[in-house]
């Protein structure tokens, strides 16, 4: 190593004693009146204070904890109201039925209306079958396509194509070859779940 490096020119090492000022500068002191400890702890403010904190060290957060109520001053009824309007994050609720959008109904916007053209949105991707008459679901175009056909396939085009599939791959007429027996499990896989979801 070089003693006149460029690059190990600009290294300077603090002294002991500046980091000790330093270290001393940002250690806050504790906010009861009397005590000079540094304060280690945070406390809540209260209502009303939310996210403010008192700065207090050990024993005093401990004393201050014992007598702390959020609630200190709320009449009972305000307590309630607040503890049950808690459990829905202070968000407002309606009964079932109410408060619904005017459109919902015969007129609810289907996922298919949905303009999401990277398909981030929806779990599942969903494509419309004409033929079928309804919106497809993945695990039904994953099948379509371990049968070879496409997503606009009928019911009929499936059966017909799963019995020509799985006369040609069962081991049967293949003089007893178990070779395309994957693939026969796939096929036979993937109907069931075409059958499974009501397509055929």
């Amino acid at each position: 190593m070089k003693l006149d490096s460029k690059i190990f020119d600009k290294i300077r090492i603090k002294s002991a004693a500046s980091i000790k000022r330093e270290a001393d500068a940002s250690v806050l002191m504790c906010e009861w009146i009397g005590c000079d400890q540094p304060a280690k702890h945070k406390a809540p403010k209260g209502r009303g204070f939310e996210g403010q904190f008192h700065n207090y060290c050990t024993a005093h957060v401990q004393q201050y904890n014992k007598t702390y109520n959020y609630f200190d001053g709320m009449k009972d009824e305000d307590q309630a109201a607040f503890r049950k309007e808690a459990q829905t994050g202070h968000r407002p609720t309606w009964k079932r039925g109410q408060g619904a959008a005017p459109n919902v109904g015969g007129t609810r916007r289907t996922a298919k209306d949905i303009d999401d053209p990277l398909n981030m949105l929806l779990k599942e991707k969903i494509t419309s079958n004409a033929k079928h008459g309804r919106n497809l679901r993945r695990n039904e175009i994953e099948a379509l396509n371990a049968l070879s056909l496409p997503e606009d396939a009928t019911p009929a085009e499936v059966k017909s194509k799963y019995k020509s599939l799985v006369k040609r791959l069962h081991p049967d007429a293949n003089n007893g070859s178990r070779a395309n027996e994957a693939a026969l499990n796939a096929v036979i896989k993937a109907y069931d779940t075409l059958r499974a979801t009501g397509f055929c």
